[in-house]
């Protein structure tokens, strides 16, 4: 039996980022941890880099960091997984955004690394996944999509893969393996342990329930796999060193195991069977707990019932949807000023959807930050504007009303911002 192990890294950085932010993830982060790659000849790594990250870093000056992932690329080390572009929730955007911004990233891919890159696997932004998206993806022809753990509904899939009914391969990670490695709760050793003694104990179980008279004599034991993904600025930015003390060290042990043996996503399926049975994941995120599953509430940390800055944040995307839906309608290419409104409108509409803002609005999980939310919001109403001025030349108000309730909600969503800092400055008092 051989035990597969296929990590995914996920990278990103928003395109309001603060440029001296960037330059120490870039420095603490990214570049050591490409280099621990670069110096281990058994590093196998699905790599979910955002096309806006690869923007800011050629923009900035951090061009050698797109090198050497270029040549990890092609030294087969690292593959490059399909994302959408500014990191938006995909389940809550219109549909014809989610084909745009998946196109997006993929234009940046192909510029980036060429031949080298190909329509393999799919990483939804934070894991959000929704039918409709996995309708989409397979659309586009990705093999395969990640998701959370808590996505799955069947028994754990550790020796068979999972499809949709539309032939899309489904792989889940582990949320608990992946959880202690980005919170460093487990060391390099204690995790290669960890592997060998959950699929020993898998074995144990399922022959303790099995009729010993009527079992088959030299049963073959299947391969088994796991998979873990985690944000990269977790190796480095958030723990220091922790390329070093938890990727470099495992990979080093991994040269010294026949048992495991790690690979690409990818891999897994010419490895792997395909179960027979076909299944619909539940709608959720890597963020989504039971809890919420059971209130119906799938994506949290971006949309809560409860949470007045997601409330009016969608309130005010609803009516700029709408907005920009009379703008994407007309063409007038002789005139020029509605074109230079529109054209500026979608520049910032697709920045505006990256998923940052709702996410630092949470409180109540301690992700609470008034100016890094406004950044997002900055975006979406200057998208609003200029909708509303390319639709005033050319002489349609039809977009008079959404812009007046974009206005209001973003009113509502100010006071908001003032009057959650003010309680937090009551309760430090």
């Amino acid at each position: 039996m051989k035990t597969y192990w296929a990590p995914l890294i996920h990278v990103y950085q928003p395109p309001t980022q603060d440029i001296e932010v960037l330059r120490r993830i870039a420095k603490e982060c990214y570049k050591p941890l490409f280099n621990v790659f670069d110096n281990h000849e058994n590093a196998r790594f699905s790599l979910n880099i955002n096309g806006v990250l690869i923007e800011l870093l050629r923009e900035y000056g951090l061009g050698d960091i797109m090198e050497i992932l270029k040549n990890l690329v092609s030294e087969k080390k690292i593959e490059i997984v399909g994302t959408a572009k500014y990191h938006p929730i995909l389940p809550l955007i219109p549909k014809k955004e989610i084909y745009h911004q998946i196109r997006l990233n993929e234009e940046i891919n192909r510029k980036e690394f060429g031949s080298n890159w190909e329509r393999k696997g799919f990483f939804p932004p934070e894991m959000a996944i929704s039918r409709d998206l996995i309708s989409i993806i397979k659309k586009l022809d990705y093999r395969w999509v990640i998701m959370s753990g808590v996505a799955c509904l069947q028994d754990w899939p550790y020796d068979k893969i999972f499809t949709a009914p539309n032939g899309l391969h489904l792989f889940f990670r582990d949320d608990i393996l992946s959880n202690k490695i980005s919170f460093n709760k487990i060391k390099a050793e204690e995790f290669i342990q960890d592997i060998k003694e959950m699929f020993n104990q898998e074995d144990k179980d399922k022959n303790k329930n099995k009729d010993n008279k009527n079992k088959p004599k030299n049963l073959k034991k299947l391969d088994k796999y796991l998979i873990t993904a985690m944000d990269g600025e977790t190796f480095g930015h958030h723990i220091k060193h922790y390329e070093k003390t938890f990727i470099a060290k495992t990979l080093d042990l991994l040269t010294q195991d026949d048992e495991i043996q790690i690979l690409f996503i990818s891999d897994l399926i010419q490895l792997i069977p395909v179960a027979q049975q076909t299944i619909w994941p539940r709608e959720s995120s890597w963020s989504t707990t039971y809890e919420d599953l059971k209130n119906n509430v799938p994506y949290p940390l971006w949309q809560h019932p409860e949470n007045n800055v997601h409330k009016y944040y969608w309130k005010i995307m609803k009516s700029l949807n709408k907005l920009l839906r009379l703008a994407d309608k007309l063409k007038l290419p002789e005139n020029w000023e509605f074109d230079n409104y529109y054209r500026t409108s979608r520049w910032f509409y697709d920045q505006a959807l990256n998923s940052c803002p709702t996410w630092w609005s949470n409180p109540l999980q301690g992700m609470w930050s008034p100016n890094l939310i406004y950044k997002g919001i900055e975006l979406l109403m200057k998208a609003a504007l200029n909708a509303q001025l390319a639709l005033e030349y050319a002489g349609i108000k039809d977009g008079e009303g959404y812009f007046d309730s974009i206005s209001y909600y973003h009113g509502l969503l100010l006071m908001e911002l003032y009057t959650i800092t003010r309680k937090h400055l009551k309760k430090i008092k």
